[in-house]
């Protein structure tokens, strides 16, 4: 079995080749550092109304994360040393862990704390998903990689923070197969073996062929 293999949440890891640094998203994601206590100023609430208020007050997708995520994981969500790729994040994942936080385990000097309601609000996330979901979706087998799976599998694919090595034998004839289906679809707190289901609209079946290609290049 293929317990997890692809995760855009919180989905990159750092830009690096360090396998330690991957894993959602967290999709994936698709998770927030803790970036100190000034940032959340800006997230005030409000009603939305006809001018197109969404009920950030004013604030875009955008404003929001570049308050509160872009310390850690890159001025357009594209990872750095400190904290993972979101593009693309999977909204179950990445909601988890904003509110249950990750230990500072996966990234040196690194912890994402958990951030409650009162602090970014359920509608507020959206727009922030909204954003990191605005960008253009990868071209080529390994930025489609990257983009998708490192997060889990490492960036050579050989298991990452979750183990699944994508190299041993028959893991990419279950590829297609995991990928539509997912495994663990509905426990997005169980690290090593949640991986969510992606269907046409997320990637096709040439752009699934194209990963599968550039893995087997790795």
């Amino acid at each position: 079995m293929l317990p997890t293999l692809l995760l855009a949440g919180c989905p990159g890891d750092d830009p690096g080749t360090s396998d330690t640094d991957t894993g959602v998203a967290d999709t994936g994601a698709t998770g927030m550092e803790s970036t100190g206590g000034d940032d959340v100023d800006m997230m005030t609430t409000g009603s939305a109304d006809e001018s197109g208020d969404t009920g950030n007050g004013g604030v875009s997708g955008e404003e929001l994360y570049l308050g509160v995520c872009a310390s850690c994981h890159g001025m357009m969500g594209e990872g750095t040393s400190l904290g993972y790729e979101l593009q693309h994040p999977v909204r179950l994942y990445s909601n988890w862990v904003v509110r249950n936080g990750r230990p500072g385990t996966e990234f040196m000097d690194s912890v994402m704390s958990a951030y409650g309601p009162d602090v970014i609000s359920d509608e507020q996330l959206e727009e922030i998903w909204d954003y990191l979901g605005s960008f253009p979706q990868p071209t080529t087998g390994e930025t489609l990689y990257l983009d998708y799976c490192r997060n889990c599998h490492g960036i050579d694919a050989y298991g990452g923070v979750t183990g699944v090595n994508l190299h041993e034998p028959g893991a990419m004839l279950e590829i297609f197969e995991k990928v539509r289906e997912g495994e663990n679809t509905g426990n997005p707190g169980a690290r090593n073996s949640y991986m969510p289901a992606f269907d046409a609209t997320w990637l096709t079946d040439a752009e699934i062929q194209m990963i599968a290609d550039h893995i087997a290049t790795l």
